[in-house]
């Protein structure tokens, strides 16, 4: 059984911390685990990404039927969308920034939105976070709850960082490009998140293909709403 892991690398700087602590947690993830893990590491950085138009016309019309964003043809979103659905977790990793993830994950994560309105193309998929910071009481808590709302929103399963402290997530701590290597226990607990995304999603799977599970999730623009 092969379990298919998406790494988001939110950093805006190249050979970023954030980038090497998720690059070298999936590596490790290979290590452990060959011939089961198939990772994919999409740099936001790199794609174009137009922010959300507010178009208030979001992936399915008002009579079920599923439409593409408006701006699926504009910038590279779409791409990354159908590699979120194809996977069975995906791990995020971002810098802190004042509490916060990036706003290139902001700008990123809004365009999201259709595939909750299709019917939460995303649920059930496991969700790990790794939040690099120049301090280490640096925010990477903030920053990894923050990280995980809109993906609550889109029906996904959240972990931690496993055993070894059953924390929120990874937690770096690094300054300069690189530094982050010197951290070994946020390296470990890098390396911890992508394994117990990888594990809980192979659960997911197994459970999804013994029970021939069909996804009840059906998103409504009335339901918790008022007349």
């Amino acid at each position: 059984m092969t379990v298919r892991v998406l790494g988001l690398n939110c950093s805006p700087r190249d050979n970023s911390n954030s980038g090497i602590l998720l690059e070298e947690s999936f590596r490790r993830l290979h290590e452990k685990y060959p011939g089961e893990a198939e990772t994919e590491i999409v740099a936001l950085r790199d794609l174009h990404i137009e922010p959300c138009k507010a178009c208030n016309v979001c992936g399915k019309t008002k009579d079920g039927k599923f439409i593409p964003c408006v701006r699926a043809d504009e910038d590279d979103v779409q791409m990354v969308l159908d590699k979120m659905v194809a996977a069975d977790g995906m791990c995020v990793a971002t810098p802190v920034y004042f509490g916060l993830p990036t706003d290139l994950f902001a700008r990123f994560i809004m365009r999201t939105r259709p595939l909750r309105h299709q019917d939460f193309k995303l649920a059930n998929r496991v969700l790990g976070v790794m939040a690099t910071a120049g301090r280490r009481s640096g925010g990477a808590e903030t920053a990894i709850i923050s990280t995980w709302l809109p993906f609550i929103r889109n029906g996904c399963l959240l972990v931690g960082n496993g055993d070894g402290t059953c924390q929120f997530g990874a937690y770096g701590w690094a300054g300069a490009r690189g530094h982050i290597r010197s951290d070994e226990w946020g390296m470990e607990q890098g390396f911890q998140v992508a394994e117990r995304v990888f594990t809980v999603a192979k659960v997911v799977q197994a459970g999804v293909r013994a029970a021939d599970f069909k996804n009840p999730m059906v998103f409504s623009y009335s339901a918790g709403t008022r007349p």
